[in-house]
């Protein structure tokens, strides 16, 4: 039977009564590594790097495994707690800790008991990364069309979804990457052609949230599920575990490079961090040094 949710001890939405920003937009690549950012031709994201703070060591739950590593992001736990060891539907085993959809609670879930009017949304162009966001606990869910048929729609989607409600959080996912890695294999040219799109791709969503009129009050992060070695997945190897992170906006350092170990999971306390939002005890991740 799994644990009742209890939430620790951290401040208060009446402590802190002033969050760190308005906004998160957070894109994450998917099959974008450490390797592929230094080697690739990215000049949008690496301008933002200098921007804000970074690591290019951010190291995944599960190697080459999509589905506890985009979990993870969001919920706050390791594998073991969570459940989620594969790319399932539902969880290989039951998590430790269930909220009333029966998944580990995610910064979306934590933002719907605390702030139940706030605007979140998440796009995503591979479908089953709905099953790792909680879907339930979100304001707006859109599975658009995979890249192979439409490269530009995650951008069109994206932009008009923040145009139009200025989400509090939204979680964009980008599969071209990957889709490139295992229709030719990662680090192939038409892998490397592709990154370039991609940076275009994020500096469309960006001019969006300008556009939008919240640039100033939002925090941006890029971010990846796990990195890629040839072709396929390359399991048990650094290029597939280690992988970026970049963000920026307000209350973010400039030109700091995160020294201290970062782990997937530590994304989704680093969100919560920004909000103020009480973490559950089941919570491992830890937010990162990059506030001002």
């Amino acid at each position: 039977m799994a644990a009742l949710l209890v939430f620790g001890a951290c401040q208060s939405k009446k402590e802190n009564p002033k969050d760190i920003a308005d906004h998160v937009i957070i894109i994450g690549l998917d099959g974008w590594g450490t390797w592929s950012f230094k080697d690739g031709d990215t000049p949008f994201i690496k301008e933002k790097m200098k921007e804000g703070s970074w690591t290019l060591y951010k190291r995944t739950v599960r190697p080459s495994i999509s589905g506890p590593n985009w979990a993870a992001m969001m919920n706050g736990t390791p594998v073991e707690v969570s459940g989620i060891t594969g790319n399932e539907k539902e969880p290989t085993f039951k998590p430790l800790v269930q909220t009333e959809h029966k998944a580990q609670p995610t910064f979306f879930h934590l933002m719907r008991q605390e702030r139940p009017d706030a605007e979140t949304g998440v796009v995503c162009e591979w479908g089953d990364f709905q099953n790792y966001a909680d879907t339930l606990c979100v304001s707006y869910k859109k599975k658009i069309d995979g890249p192979s048929e439409h490269p530009d729609a995650i951008v069109e989607e994206s932009v008009k979804y923040i145009k139009d409600k200025k989400p509090v959080i939204c979680f964009i996912h980008i599969d071209a990457l990957d889709h490139m890695g295992h229709s030719y294999g990662k680090g192939s040219p038409e892998y490397m052609a592709e990154l370039p799109k991609v940076d275009e791709r994020i500096r469309k969503i960006v001019e969006g949230v300008k556009e939008a009129g919240i640039y100033d009050d939002t925090i941006f992060m890029i971010t990846s599920d796990h990195g890629h070695e040839g072709t396929g997945h390359g399991g048990d190897t650094t290029n597939e575990i280690e992988t970026p992170f970049v963000v920026w906006g307000k209350g973010i350092m400039k030109n700091h490079e995160i020294t201290e170990p970062m782990i997937q999971y530590d994304m989704a306390a680093t969100v919560a961090k920004v909000f103020h939002l009480k973490t559950p005890n089941s919570w491992r991740g830890v937010p990162m040094d990059v506030f001002e």
